[in-house]
C-alpha cells in the first residue's frame, strides 16, 4: 500500500514537472527561435496529457481527437514541416497560456484583499447583493478567473447556512441561492467581452493576428455595462418575492471595502504593464501577457507575504507550492487549449478555402449571414461538448481566410466575443457551469438552460441584433 501511495505522488510530481517543462519551454521561445526546443517542449507536453488522460471530459477528448485525425490528414496530403511547426508553436502557446494565467489564481489565494472583498461583496443588503455580486464576479473573474468564481461562490453558499437564511421558506431559499448563483456567473461570463487577460480576448487576438486589442475590446467593455443592467431587469422582475422579504441590515466586516477597492487596482497595474512592455518591447500582446504574469504574481505573492507574516520570500514559496500542486489536475483545460491552438492551424493547410469560398458564393452567404452564423456556432457547438476555445480558434481562422467582401476580422472577433459570452452561463457542458454545479450542489441543467437561460439568450440576441446591423452598414 506504502509502495503505491509513493508511485502514485512520483507519478503526480512528473505530470507537474513536464507541464512547467512545457510552459517553460512556451516562455523561452518568446525569446528565442529554436525548433529544437519546441519539439521538446511539445513531447514534455504529450507525455503530460497522456499521463493525465483520465481527467480528460467529453469537452477535451472531442478536440484532442479532431487534432489527431488532422494530423493524420496533414501528414498524408504531404504538409510542409514549416507549417506543423507552427502548429505545435501555436499549440505550446495556448497550453502554457492557461497555465501561466494560473499563478494569479495562486497569488490571489495568499492575498489578504482577496478575501476581503469576496466578504464586503456577499455581506451587501439584498437591495444591492444582485448588483454587487455581479460586479464581484466580473471583477474576480477579470483578475483571477476561475479562483475567483470559485471564491464568490463559496462565500454565497456560506451564506445560505446562515441563521436567517435557513429561517425562510424552502422555496424562497432556492430563489435566493439561484439569485446570488446567476448574478455572480453573470457577471464572470461578461469578461469574454473585454478582458485583456481573458480566454476569449487571447483566442481573438491569436486567431486574428491583423487585429489588436484596442481594436474591439473598448467594444466589449461598453457592452458589458449594458449586460449587466439588462440581468439587473432580469432579477427585479424575478425576484419580486425575495426582495419583499424584510431582512436585517447586512454589515460586511469593518474595512473590508478596502479589499474591494484594492482589486482594481491590480487589474489596472498588469493591464498597464502589460501594455507598455507590448509598446517598449518587441513583443506581441499575449506574448507580453505570458511574461508579465508570471512576474506580477510573484511580486503579488511577495508582498502579501510581508503583510501575512511569513515575509516577501515566504509568501512566493507558498504560491508556488499552490502553483505546482494545481498543475497536474489541468490536464482537461491544458488539452482543450492544446488541441485549439493545433487545429487553428493544421486545418488551414488541409480545408479546400478556395473551394468554400466558392460554395458559400453559389449559397448566396453575404457577410451578415457568416458573421451571425459564426455567433451561432460558438454557441450551438458548446451544447453538443465543443468547447468556444475550438470553435472560435478554428472557425475563426477559417473565416478570416476565405476573404468574404464586407467580411472583416473585426466583425468575426466580435461574432465569437458574443457567442462565447452567450454560452459562457448557458450550456451544461460549458467549464463554468460544471464548475459552478460542484460548488453550490445544483445539476448544471438547472443553473444554465433554467436558471440562466432567458438572459442569456436575450443578450446573444441583442448582441446578434447590434452587430448584424452594424456589419450590413459597413461600420464594422
Amino acid at each position: 500500500m506504502a509502495d503505491g501511495a509513493v508511485a502514485a505522488g512520483h507519478a503526480v510530481a512528473l505530470r507537474s514537472l513536464l507541464l512547467a517543462v512545457a510552459s517553460g519551454a512556451a516562455l523561452v521561445l518568446v525569446f528565442v527561435r529554436a525548433d529544437w526546443l519546441a519539439l521538446a517542449a511539445m513531447a514534455a507536453l504529450l507525455a503530460y496529457l497522456w499521463l493525465g488522460r483520465r481527467l480528460f471530459t467529453l469537452g477535451t477528448w472531442v478536440p484532442v481527437a479532431l487534432s489527431l485525425a488532422a494530423l493524420a490528414v496533414a501528414v498524408a496530403r504531404g504538409t510542409s514541416a514549416p507549417v506543423l511547426l507552427h502548429a505545435v508553436d501555436r499549440s505550446l502557446f495556448l497550453a502554457a497560456l492557461i497555465t501561466l494565467l494560473g499563478t494569479l489564481r495562486a497569488a490571489a489565494s495568499l492575498a489578504p484583499e482577496v478575501a476581503q472583498a469576496g466578504t464586503y461583496l456577499t455581506g451587501q443588503p439584498p437591495s444591492r447583493r444582485y448588483l454587487s455580486l455581479t460586479f464581484g464576479g466580473h471583477l474576480f473573474g477579470v483578475l483571477i478567473n476561475f479562483g475567483g468564481l470559485a471564491i464568490l461562490l463559496d462565500l454565497a453558499a456560506r451564506s445560505m447556512r446562515g441563521e436567517a437564511t435557513l429561517r425562510l421558506p424552502p422555496d424562497l431559499r432556492e430563489v435566493k441561492l439561484r439569485r446570488m448563483t446567476v448574478a455572480i456567473v453573470r457577471g464572470f461570463g461578461l469578461i469574454s467581452l473585454w478582458s485583456p487577460f481573458g480566454f476569449a480576448t487571447n483566442v481573438v487576438l491569436i486567431t486574428l493576428p491583423g487585429l489588436t486589442y484596442l481594436d474591439f475590446g473598448p467594444i466589449g467593455f461598453a457592452a458589458s455595462f449594458v449586460f449587466v443592467a439588462i440581468g439587473w431587469a432580469f432579477d427585479r422582475v424575478g425576484n419580486r418575492r425575495l426582495r419583499a422579504l424584510p431582512s436585517a441590515r447586512a454589515a460586511p466586516p469593518p474595512g473590508a471595502w478596502r479589499g474591494a477597492a484594492m482589486l482594481p487596482l491590480h487589474v489596472a497595474a498588469l493591464g498597464i504593464a502589460i501594455f507598455a512592455l507590448h509598446e517598449v518591447a518587441p513583443l506581441d500582446f499575449q506574448e507580453a501577457l505570458i511574461v508579465l504574469v508570471p512576474a506580477y504574481s510573484a511580486l503579488w505573492a511577495g508582498w502579501s507575504g510581508l503583510r501575512v507574516g511569513v515575509g516577501p520570500a515566504g509568501g512566493v514559496a507558498a504560491a508556488g507550492r499552490d502553483a505546482w500542486a494545481r498543475l497536474p489536475r489541468m490536464a482537461g483545460e491544458v488539452g482543450v487549449f492544446a488541441a485549439a491552438g493545433f487545429l487553428s492551424v493544421i486545418l488551414l493547410a488541409i480545408v479546400p478555402v478556395d473551394a468554400l469560398r466558392a460554395l458559400i458564393a453559389n449559397l448566396g452567404l453575404g457577410p451578415v449571414a457568416l458573421t451571425l452564423g459564426l455567433a451561432l456556432s460558438v454557441l450551438g457547438l458548446a451544447f453538443v461538448g465543443i468547447n468556444p476555445i475550438v470553435t472560435s480558434s478554428v472557425l475563426g481562422a477559417i473565416a478570416s481566410q476565405l476573404a468574404v467582401p464586407g467580411l472583416s476580422d473585426l466583425a468575426i472577433a466580435l461574432a465569437i466575443i458574443g457567442g462565447w459570452t452567450g454560452v459562457i452561463g448557458l450550456s451544461p457542458f460549458i467549464t463554468t457551469i460544471l464548475f459552478c454545479a460542484a460548488i453550490i450542489d445544483r445539476p448544471a441543467m438547472r443553473i444554465g438552460p433554467v436558471w440562466n437561460g432567458a438572459y442569456s439568450l436575450t443578450i446573444f440576441a441583442v448582441w446578434c441584433a447590434c452587430l448584424g446591423a452594424a456589419v450590413a452598414l459597413g461600420a464594422v
